[in-house]
């Protein structure tokens, strides 16, 4: 069995060394990048130390040293960005805004030009790059040439894919070439009748032979990166399956597995979706509030396929925009009235001159008042989706 980390029991994913068999803990490393414990989903000791360059790292510690003075306008650049080649997907998951189609966003695939011309923009203080969002990244033609390019820019890059794909052995080859430096592949059940119950449309055969493959071609190529990990979302459907799970992950020989926790809207999905293993419950789905200062107005940001930036990545709302890096360079974007606002929210210098989600928000991601895209966590500002407006709390 895989040793329990019983600091992680009260909510948030856990990732486990297939090779160790314990539960992955953050090592700090006795440098000058110790001084900062990320703990809300960014984990800088993901990132190779050639990724962390001098350049990035004094953008990193100026970021972090203007979140903690609550500075609204700021000298620093986002250093975790993520970026959607595609909102089209080839699933249909419950709890997604793309597989309910209720997104107000139109479909479309990232142009390779588009790309490059972001990378050029981010490259000197990015140090991860997430390549997913509301999509299937895996099914844009150009995918791997975008990994690549920003492999050969210097950026760390990571992916989160169904991988319930038949991938041609050329472009599956291709794929693991880019440099990619993390792929999470989620597997939500190891029966098909189980796993079709989140994944619906996908077929579970597909995604093992795809992670044999994965697995069995790196090996043969002698490469150090990616690192794969298997994922399943713990739910009410799976949860009986979690022995079963961890068994497939050792089978696949996966350099990781997580075990992560589902998000949803507590209103509608809770009793359907909720596991009765609390310790695969955030607190907040308990009654258990803990709100603190949301990172992301000074770390990072989200930009879809169209250009549109989101200020997180559990926003799908077209309405939410805080600007378009299509219309303007990212710099100014960084600091327009939208972003001051939104900081304002914490900061002590308040300035809001937009009402922005981030201000309904204010980091209570759970509260079941806030408006969501039906059954799934995505936050949105439009009040004519669904039931929403009855949940609408006081803007003011």
């Amino acid at each position: 069995m895989v040793a329990q980390n019983n600091s992680q029991v009260h909510g948030g994913s856990k990732r486990y060394s297939i090779a160790d068999e314990v539960s992955i803990k953050a090592v700090k490393v006795d440098d000058d990048w110790g001084s900062f414990d990320e703990d809300w989903g960014f984990k800088i000791w993901d990132i190779p130390k050639e990724f962390r360059t001098q350049k990035k790292f004094e953008n990193f510690k100026l970021a972090k040293q203007e979140e903690e003075q609550g500075k609204i306008i700021l000298e620093s650049m986002p250093y975790q960005i993520d970026v959607e080649p595609t909102n089209i997907c080839n699933l249909h998951c419950p709890l997604c805004s793309t597989g309910t189609d209720e997104s107000t966003r139109k479909k479309g695939m990232l142009e390779f030009e588009n790309f490059k011309k972001l990378i050029d923009q981010i490259k000197d203080f990015a140090l991860q790059l997430s390549l997913q969002n509301w999509g299937e990244s895996t099914l844009v033609k150009d995918f791997p040439k975008m990994i690549r390019y920003a492999t050969d820019a210097g950026i760390f890059s990571r992916l989160s894919t169904n991988f319930s794909v038949n991938y041609t052995d050329e472009y599956f080859e291709e794929f693991l070439r880019t440099g990619l430096g993390r792929l999470v592949i989620d597997i939500d059940g190891t029966t098909q009748e189980v796993y079709e119950k989140y994944r619906i449309g996908g077929n579970l055969k597909t995604v093992v032979e795809n992670t044999k493959k994965a697995m069995k071609m790196k090996r043969e190529m002698g490469l150090k990166y990616p690192v794969i990990q298997a994922r399943m979302l713990v739910n009410k459907f799976n949860e009986h399956q979690l022995d079963d799970f961890k068994q497939l992950a050792k089978d696949l020989e996966v350099d990781e597995m997580e075990l992560g926790n589902i998000q949803l809207n507590p209103n509608t999905a809770a009793e359907k979706w909720l596991p009765k293993n609390k310790q695969y419950v955030y607190e907040t789905y308990r009654g258990e509030r803990r709100i603190t200062p949301c990172h992301w107005p000074w770390s990072g940001l989200v930009i879809n396929w169209d250009g549109g930036v989101a200020p997180c990545s559990i926003v799908d709302d077209l309405d939410s925009d805080f600007g378009n890096v299509f219309e303007s360079d990212l710099k100014t974007l960084w600091n327009n009235e939208y972003y001051v606002s939104a900081r304002s929210t914490w900061a002590k210098n308040s300035e809001k001159k937009k009402f922005t989600i981030c201000n309904m928000c204010k980091n209570d991601t759970h509260n079941p008042n806030l408006l969501r895209v039906g059954d799934t966590f995505s936050l949105t500002l439009n009040k004519s989706l669904k039931d929403n407006e009855k949940f609408l709390v006081d803007r003011n």
